[in-house]
C-alpha cells in the first residue's frame, strides 16, 4: 500500500505509467468508505502485503 501512496503522490509521471501499465490504475480518490461496500472485509496489514506480494508476482509473470 505505501508504495502505491507513494507513487501517486511523489512518482513523475513516466513511472507512474510504467506502474499502472504493469499493475493497474493507481486509487485516485480518498479510500474511505470501502466499510460500506457489500462484501467488504478488512484485513491486517502483514495479510495485505502478502496478497499485495502473490498478486504481484502473478501479474509479473503474465506481463
Amino acid at each position: 500500500m505505501e508504495e502505491v501512496l507513494h507513487l501517486r503522490d511523489h512518482a513523475d509521471l513516466a513511472a507512474r505509467f510504467r506502474y499502472e501499465r504493469q499493475y493497474g490504475v493507481l486509487a485516485e480518490g480518498p479510500m474511505e468508505g470501502w466499510q460500506d461496500q457489500p462484501q467488504a472485509a478488512e484485513i491486517s496489514a502483514e495479510e495485505f502485503e502478502r496478497l499485495w506480494a502473490e498478486a504481484r508476482r502473478a501479474l509479473g509473470d503474465s506481463a
